[in-house]
Protein backbone atom coordinates (compact mmCIF):
# COMPACT_ATOMS: atom_id res chain seq x y z
CA UNK A 1 0.00 0.00 0.00
CA UNK A 2 1.64 2.96 -1.07
CA UNK A 3 1.57 5.95 2.09
CA UNK A 4 0.20 9.09 0.66
CA UNK A 5 2.69 12.22 1.51
CA UNK A 6 0.41 14.81 0.43
CA UNK A 7 -1.30 17.17 2.68
CA UNK A 8 -4.97 17.12 2.15
CA UNK A 9 -6.83 20.43 1.97
CA UNK A 10 -7.87 20.28 5.59
CA UNK A 11 -4.21 19.90 6.41
CA UNK A 12 -2.89 22.22 4.23
CA UNK A 13 -5.10 24.60 6.05
CA UNK A 14 -4.09 23.89 8.93
CA UNK A 15 -0.47 24.05 8.36
CA UNK A 16 -1.11 27.68 6.94
CA UNK A 17 -3.06 28.75 9.94
CA UNK A 18 -0.35 27.94 12.21
CA UNK A 19 2.49 28.68 10.09
CA UNK A 20 3.89 31.29 12.34
CA UNK A 21 5.45 28.19 14.54
CA UNK A 22 8.28 27.55 12.15
CA UNK A 23 9.67 31.24 12.91
CA UNK A 24 9.62 31.12 16.74
CA UNK A 25 11.18 27.45 16.63
CA UNK A 26 13.72 29.13 14.29
CA UNK A 27 13.87 32.51 16.66
CA UNK A 28 13.94 30.57 19.82
CA UNK A 29 16.82 28.25 19.11
CA UNK A 30 18.62 30.88 17.47
CA UNK A 31 19.08 29.24 14.10
CA UNK A 32 19.66 31.37 10.89
CA UNK A 33 16.24 31.62 8.62
CA UNK A 34 18.24 31.20 5.40
CA UNK A 35 20.02 28.17 6.27
CA UNK A 36 17.25 26.24 8.12
CA UNK A 37 13.89 27.16 7.27
CA UNK A 38 13.11 24.68 4.62
CA UNK A 39 14.85 21.99 7.14
CA UNK A 40 12.36 23.08 9.70
CA UNK A 41 9.39 23.44 7.45
CA UNK A 42 9.67 19.83 6.55
CA UNK A 43 9.50 18.93 9.64
CA UNK A 44 6.41 21.05 10.57
CA UNK A 45 4.62 19.46 7.38
CA UNK A 46 5.52 15.71 8.60
CA UNK A 47 3.86 16.97 12.06
CA UNK A 48 1.23 18.08 10.11
CA UNK A 49 0.33 15.30 8.40
CA UNK A 50 1.03 13.29 11.26
CA UNK A 51 -1.51 14.77 13.58
CA UNK A 52 -4.53 14.33 10.96
CA UNK A 53 -3.65 10.90 10.50
CA UNK A 54 -2.34 9.44 14.10
CA UNK A 55 -5.38 9.85 16.16
CA UNK A 56 -3.36 9.09 18.99
CA UNK A 57 -1.47 11.91 18.75
CA UNK A 58 -4.34 14.61 19.13
CA UNK A 59 -3.82 14.08 22.78
CA UNK A 60 -1.33 16.10 22.86
CA UNK A 61 -1.15 19.83 21.83
CA UNK A 62 -0.15 20.28 17.94
CA UNK A 63 2.78 22.19 19.35
CA UNK A 64 4.08 19.88 20.88
CA UNK A 65 4.68 17.26 18.12
CA UNK A 66 5.43 20.19 15.70
CA UNK A 67 7.91 21.23 17.88
CA UNK A 68 9.62 17.69 18.52
CA UNK A 69 9.54 16.97 14.47
CA UNK A 70 11.11 20.66 14.23
CA UNK A 71 13.92 19.27 16.12
CA UNK A 72 14.30 16.07 14.99
CA UNK A 73 15.06 17.56 11.50
CA UNK A 74 17.47 20.21 12.85
CA UNK A 75 19.35 17.29 14.65
CA UNK A 76 19.33 15.55 11.15
CA UNK A 77 20.75 18.34 9.55
CA UNK A 78 23.68 19.18 11.80
CA UNK A 79 24.44 15.21 12.25
CA UNK A 80 24.69 15.44 7.73
CA UNK A 81 26.79 18.45 8.28
CA UNK A 82 29.22 16.43 10.88
CA UNK A 83 29.32 13.78 8.29
CA UNK A 84 30.11 15.93 5.30
CA UNK A 85 33.04 17.99 7.78
CA UNK A 86 33.88 14.11 8.54
CA UNK A 87 33.87 13.56 4.40
CA UNK A 88 36.05 16.33 4.17
CA UNK A 89 38.77 15.91 6.58
CA UNK A 90 38.89 11.86 5.72
CA UNK A 91 39.59 12.54 2.29
CA UNK A 92 42.75 14.84 2.55
CA UNK A 93 46.19 13.67 2.03
CA UNK A 94 47.74 16.01 4.29
CA UNK A 95 50.11 14.56 7.27
CA UNK A 96 49.47 16.15 11.00
CA UNK A 97 52.64 17.44 13.10
CA UNK A 98 52.84 13.59 14.54
CA UNK A 99 53.28 12.13 11.17
CA UNK A 100 49.47 10.65 10.68
CA UNK A 101 47.48 11.72 7.94
CA UNK A 102 44.35 13.46 8.79
CA UNK A 103 41.93 10.79 7.34
CA UNK A 104 43.08 8.83 11.01
CA UNK A 105 40.95 10.56 13.18
CA UNK A 106 37.65 9.26 11.41
CA UNK A 107 37.59 6.12 11.78
CA UNK A 108 34.48 5.61 13.65
CA UNK A 109 32.52 7.24 10.80
CA UNK A 110 34.34 5.16 8.20
CA UNK A 111 31.57 2.88 7.66
CA UNK A 112 29.54 5.74 6.52
CA UNK A 113 31.20 6.83 3.55
CA UNK A 114 31.39 3.40 2.08
CA UNK A 115 27.97 4.57 1.16
CA UNK A 116 29.05 7.43 -0.84
CA UNK A 117 29.06 6.12 -5.08
CA UNK A 118 31.14 8.91 -6.04
CA UNK A 119 34.60 8.64 -4.06
CA UNK A 120 36.40 9.82 -7.05
CA UNK A 121 33.92 13.72 -7.87
CA UNK A 122 34.23 13.72 -3.99
CA UNK A 123 38.08 13.82 -3.70
CA UNK A 124 38.01 15.90 -6.85
CA UNK A 125 35.77 18.54 -4.87
CA UNK A 126 38.09 18.55 -1.79
CA UNK A 127 40.46 19.18 -3.92
CA UNK A 128 39.33 22.48 -4.57
CA UNK A 129 38.05 23.40 -0.76
CA UNK A 130 41.08 22.70 0.97
CA UNK A 131 43.37 25.08 -0.73
CA UNK A 132 40.67 27.49 0.25
CA UNK A 133 41.15 26.85 4.15
CA UNK A 134 43.89 28.53 6.52
CA UNK A 135 45.75 25.93 8.61
CA UNK A 136 43.71 27.05 11.52
CA UNK A 137 40.56 26.14 9.76
CA UNK A 138 42.44 22.72 9.15
CA UNK A 139 42.89 22.48 13.00
CA UNK A 140 39.44 23.20 13.68
CA UNK A 141 37.75 20.30 11.81
CA UNK A 142 40.83 17.94 12.64
CA UNK A 143 41.12 18.89 16.35
CA UNK A 144 36.56 17.82 16.25
CA UNK A 145 37.28 14.96 14.22
CA UNK A 146 39.65 13.83 17.41
CA UNK A 147 36.60 14.67 19.53
CA UNK A 148 38.02 17.54 21.36
CA UNK A 149 35.16 19.59 23.05
CA UNK A 150 35.04 23.54 21.28
CA UNK A 151 36.61 25.02 25.08
CA UNK A 152 39.98 22.33 23.93
CA UNK A 153 40.36 23.42 20.45
CA UNK A 154 40.04 27.17 21.14
CA UNK A 155 42.81 26.02 24.10
CA UNK A 156 45.01 24.57 21.13
CA UNK A 157 44.78 27.40 19.17
CA UNK A 158 45.15 29.99 21.38
CA UNK A 159 42.09 31.54 20.86
CA UNK A 160 38.87 33.60 21.80
CA UNK A 161 35.40 32.10 21.65
CA UNK A 162 34.60 34.83 19.00
CA UNK A 163 38.08 33.77 17.32
CA UNK A 164 36.52 29.95 17.39
CA UNK A 165 33.29 30.27 15.81
CA UNK A 166 34.31 33.42 13.30
CA UNK A 167 36.35 30.72 11.89
CA UNK A 168 34.07 27.63 12.05
CA UNK A 169 31.56 29.85 9.87
CA UNK A 170 34.15 30.33 7.61
CA UNK A 171 34.59 26.78 7.13
CA UNK A 172 31.16 26.72 6.48
CA UNK A 173 30.95 29.37 4.10
CA UNK A 174 33.76 28.42 2.19
CA UNK A 175 32.36 24.68 1.66
CA UNK A 176 29.00 25.91 0.61
CA UNK A 177 30.96 28.28 -2.08
CA UNK A 178 33.37 25.37 -3.11
CA UNK A 179 30.84 22.46 -2.97
CA UNK A 180 27.44 22.17 -5.36
CA UNK A 181 24.14 22.14 -4.04
CA UNK A 182 23.72 18.03 -4.62
CA UNK A 183 27.05 17.49 -1.74
CA UNK A 184 25.61 20.26 0.84
CA UNK A 185 22.27 19.15 1.33
CA UNK A 186 20.17 20.66 -1.17
CA UNK A 187 19.67 24.62 -0.59
CA UNK A 188 22.20 25.66 2.17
Amino acid sequence: MKKNNYLTDTERLFAEERHALIYKFLNTNGLPEDEFYDVVAFGYLRAVRRYHREKKLQKYSFNTIAWQAMRTETGNKRKADRIRDALIAYSLNDITEDGRELGEFVQSVKDGFRELEEQESLQELLAELMPALTDKQRGHIVATLEGYKAREVMQQQHESIQEYHQNNRAIKKTARQVLPASFRGGGV
